[in-house]
């Protein structure tokens, strides 16, 4: 939309974060035009352009399906995992009124 496009009347403007508002509400005002100040524009991101070769850079003949998983599961992200799911589980012991009998009371963390 061209600025001389643009109209007083184009400018209305609604608070979108008031919780107050409908779904429908926040549409419509997601919708209105505004001005965009073509001075100041933020810098677009830097363009690398790809240099590798793509597809796998590894011989998969004869691999056995743990190889495969392996390939995108090492130990880092194996590692991250396990840590998550530790933290997690002491969120919900902490935060849950459990009872002695819970099999969650004999959590033990993965590693």
């Amino acid at each position: 939309m061209d600025s001389e496009e643009y109209s007083e009347s184009d400018s209305s403007y609604e608070d979108i974060s008031d919780e107050s508002d409908s779904d429908e509400d926040t549409l419509d005002a997601a919708r209105n035009w505004c001005r965009i100040d073509q001075e100041n524009l933020a810098p677009p991101p830097p363009r690398f352009p790809f240099s590798g070769n793509p597809g796998l850079n590894t011989r998969m003949d004869g691999s056995s399906p743990i190889e495969f998983f392996c390939i995108f599961f090492d130990d880092d992200i194996v590692g991250y995992i396990a840590s998550e799911t530790n933290r997690y589980t002491e969120d919900f012991i902490e935060k849950n009124d459990l009872t002695p009998s819970s099999s969650v009371q004999k959590w033990k963390d993965v590693d």
